[in-house]
């Protein structure tokens, strides 16, 4: 889904040189979490949001137009973050999160202002937006809380797979974190690849991944095991075909008399004894 098919088309706006009273009045006549401001050729420049209000009324003296509160507020620099109405809604989620902010100014190719898209509106239209890592593509760790009442009914064998990619800190230390970003994103993919469209693929923090594999057996899950990790030590990346992406993976079978919780701490366990037997390889919990 791209931008443009979210966003508000009808962003409020100000120039450098409206009043500050003007900017008051917009607040309180619209249901507003920003105001864009534009220069001359209609182009984002800056954006005040409701947060900034509060700080309007302590400025001593006061500011008499935009362009000087901008200036008290350490915004007079033009380093407003945008984005395309073409790009994607991850792409602009991921934004957020990597910037902590919660509007996004949207242009088109010319640069101009085409509409604004809000943390609070994508929200409102996909409520489960929230279970979404940004970058992955996959659910995040909050999904499990949703999960909780699905896993208890379960009366299938049920197997949890703890996966964490080996030496990954090299990875982002050597080749930086937007080469690890890539990497993640090739292993969700390759993860989601490789497993029923009923399974759960959760981004469990860092570059641990959990899997829930549904009607799922020790036999079924050993060679699931098998399979991502043979698959995941097959990605390669463009012009960099040097590095080396491995996992070491831990399977704990679901019990539904246990939380949760309880079963993927099982899985880690068996993970992580992965990673003392030497790393790219699939180990069971045993009690």
């Amino acid at each position: 889904m791209k931008v443009k098919e979210i966003m508000s088309s009808c962003p409020i706006t100000l120039n450098l040189s409206n009043k500050i009273q003007e900017l008051l009045k917009l607040y309180l006549k619209h249901t507003i979490g920003s105001v864009v401001i534009v220069d001359d050729n209609k182009r984002p420049f800056q954006i005040i949001t409701l947060r900034d209000l509060p700080k309007i009324f302590f400025f001593q003296p006061p500011p008499e137009n935009i362009s000087e509160l901008l200036k008290k507020l350490n915004k007079e620099q033009n380093q407003l973050i945008t984005i395309f109405s073409e790009n994607s809604l991850n792409t602009a989620l991921y934004m957020m999160k990597q910037f902590n902010i919660s509007h996004l100014p949207v242009v088109d190719k010319n640069r101009k202002l085409s509409g604004i898209l809000s943390l609070k509106d994508i929200i409102k239209k996909f409520p489960e937006i929230v279970y979404i890592d940004p970058l992955t593509e996959t659910h995040n760790r909050g999904y499990l809380n949703f999960l909780k009442t699905k896993l208890k009914r379960l009366k299938s064998p049920t197997a949890i797979l703890m996966i964490d990619l080996d030496n990954f800190k090299n990875i982002n230390d050597m080749y930086g974190h937007p080469t690890g970003d890539i990497v993640l994103k090739k292993v969700a993919q390759t993860l989601r690849n490789n497993i029923k469209t009923t399974d759960e693929l959760i981004r469990y923090g860092g570059e641990e991944f959990v899997i829930i594999a549904y009607r799922c057996g020790f036999i079924e899950s050993k060679n699931l095991g098998e399979r991502l990790r043979k698959s995941i030590k097959k990605i390669k990346l463009k012009n960099m075909p040097e590095i080396t992406i491995t996992a070491s993976i831990g399977i704990a079978s679901y019990n539904p008399e246990k939380e949760i919780s309880e079963i993927i701490e099982q899985a880690d366990r068996a993970m992580y004894k992965a990673k003392k037997l030497g790393k790219d390889r699939v180990e069971f919990y045993n009690n």
